[in-house]
């Protein structure tokens, strides 16, 4: 079975996330693959994911051969929640994906709750969320399965490999034999990797400490009338801090570049992507939005730069 290839690994991050069972994958997006996969709902069923988050949700529920079914988010968190949910929901709809937008938990123990009433599975996209907690629980904790990048700019940033964590043991064994099929899901990475994957693991709880002192800096320090930031509190960590600049954001990022500041504007929303749908808060989220790199190895200098730019600049 593939998950005794790296014994060790898999229990570790299995206690990490408060999981019976955890597979490693070779990405996010194949980890996702591999979780529609194993709940064995009928191809062609529709799949709830947010509109803002990373394209390579709606790819993956693609290529596992089901309809992603857009939902809106809200503006207090940037995340889809049940009333979003509710409004996305068809006849069809088998399976949620959940994500926590930017690293912002969802709420998730309430979509849990609703899958759960409805017969629809949950699955957790913590991609964005490693070593974060919600209501004392481990993000990559909650739904009938969840999943864990260790991709390029994730909270463990090694370039490679995924996770797929589960506490059904049906699941898990169809998670396995899913992966044993295509050798494109299987995690092997190089001795290079592994050890770079085991050092970062190992020292997660600094390098989240450090996001959430990062954040804070940002929140206090950014003081500008069009400026909108979300809520900023210690079991809230960011992968990448994101703002709304009200009036006149695409000439802010011109001008941070032609300075050499980096500013990025993640996400556009989906719903671009598809004909007929218009998703209120996401397309205003995509207009509007702005996000700042407070990765732990980010010199306080560049923080303080960015943010002072930004004071300045968005008037």
């Amino acid at each position: 079975m593939a998950v005794t290839h790296f014994p060790e690994l898999t229990k570790q991050l299995a206690l990490n996330l408060n999981r019976k069972h955890t597979v490693m994958t070779s990405s996010g997006s194949t980890a996702l693959i591999t979780a529609l996969l194993a709940a064995k709902i009928p191809k062609g069923s529709d799949v709830i994911m947010p509109a803002i988050c990373c394209p390579a949700v709606l790819f993956a529920i693609q290529l596992a051969g089901f309809t992603p079914i857009l939902a809106d988010v809200s503006l207090n968190d940037f995340c889809m929640n049940v009333t979003q949910v509710k409004s996305a929901l068809t006849n069809n709809t088998k399976a949620i994906v959940a994500v926590h937008g930017y690293g912002h938990y969802c709420q998730i123990d309430e979509l849990e709750a609703y899958a759960k009433k409805n017969s629809i599975i949950l699955i957790e996209d913590a991609c964005l969320a490693m070593g974060a907690t919600f209501k004392g629980k481990p993000l990559g904790s909650f739904g009938d399965i969840s999943i864990i990048s260790f991709g390029y700019d994730k909270t463990i940033n090694c370039n490679y490999g995924g996770l797929l964590a589960t506490n059904n043991h049906s699941l898990y064994q169809n998670a396995i034999n899913t992966i044993n099929q295509n050798d494109f899901f299987t995690f092997s990475p190089s001795e290079v990797q592994l050890d770079e994957l085991n050092l970062k693991l190992s020292q997660l709880p600094s390098a989240i400490l450090k996001r959430i002192e990062n954040t804070k800096l940002c929140n206090n320090l950014l003081k500008n009338e069009n400026v909108i930031k979300l809520p900023q509190s210690e079991d809230i960590v960011y992968w990448r801090y994101p703002l709304l600049i009200i009036n006149n954001r695409d000439e802010l990022v011109k001008a941070a570049q032609s300075r050499d500041i980096t500013i990025t504007t993640h996400y556009k929303s989906l719903d671009q992507l598809t004909t007929g749908v218009y998703l209120k808060n996401a397309h205003y989220i995509s207009e509007h939005i702005v996000n700042i790199f407070i990765r732990p190895e980010t010199p306080q200098k560049q923080l303080l730069d960015i943010i002072k730019f930004i004071n300045e600049y968005a008037k």
